[in-house]
């Protein structure tokens, strides 16, 4: 069939073609002024009816089981706060569980696309401290998520296994890829998952110690000391970038 399409395309007159180019030409300049895919998504329409209600239930939800918890927050302070009903709610998500599921994996997902960032292009020198830096600039960024992902893994009996089953999923993945980055570094008969290890749990341990002291001082000593270690992993060969 596109045959076919070629062969009208060519019998057309000079006149026709002409038009056919000039509007070509508008429409990639149009493309070309409305931006890369990504930022001519980020232009699109906001949202609208049912999804829009949606979102404001999310957001709303998010909100408060962040700050008052789960047992500490109901459907009702929910569709006030999204200016919603009580039975605009339970349309969208059929119970306060399945509305927290759906929050709790939103709240996730900044997670996983930090996670899905590829590194593979750098050298592993780079790569490792990129991925060090990753996991600090998150924490720091976020929070209040990571605030709210600790607490309802302590508080909420009901949620504990499916809540700690997510994050330990997340951190092994994170563990992983540093344990492939690791692997090119240091020499053959060295662990490189125990040495991947051994930064994940400095990692966390900054990020524990960052409850009962958050002063910018301390904080600044922690993380010269994880990069002071990472310096003393062994190196299969002196070259470092």
């Amino acid at each position: 069939m596109w045959i076919g399409r070629a062969f009208a395309v060519n019998r057309k007159n000079p006149d026709e073609r002409r038009r056919d180019e000039e509007h070509d030409a508008a429409d990639r300049a149009n493309a070309a002024s409305a931006g890369p895919p990504l930022e001519r998504a980020e232009q699109a329409e906001p949202l609208t009816g049912k999804a829009a209600t949606q979102e404001r239930i999310l957001v709303a939800a998010t909100e408060l089981f962040l700050a008052r918890g789960y047992e500490n927050t109901t459907i009702a302070q929910v569709a006030e706060r999204a200016e919603v009903s009580r039975a605009t709610v339970f349309w969208h998500f059929s119970d306060k569980e399945s509305l927290f599921r759906e929050c709790f994996s939103r709240i996730c997902e900044p997670f996983r696309v930090s996670l899905a960032r590829d590194f593979s292009g750098l050298p592993p020198e780079k790569r490792l401290r990129e991925q060090v830096e990753l996991y600090q600039s998150f924490v720091s960024e976020h929070r209040a998520d990571v605030d709210g992902f600790i607490r309802w893994a302590m508080e909420h009996t009901s949620f504990r296994d499916w809540l700690i089953r997510v994050l330990l999923d997340l951190h092994q993945r994170f563990g992983g890829a540093l344990t492939e980055t690791i692997a090119e570094i240091v020499p053959a008969h060295y662990d490189p998952h125990a040495i991947a290890m051994g930064i994940l749990v400095m990692l966390d341990g900054n990020l524990l110690l960052s409850y009962f002291d958050s002063s910018s001082r301390t904080a600044e000593q922690r993380q010269t000391s994880v990069h002071a270690v990472i310096e003393m992993i062994p190196r299969r060969d002196s070259g470092r970038f």
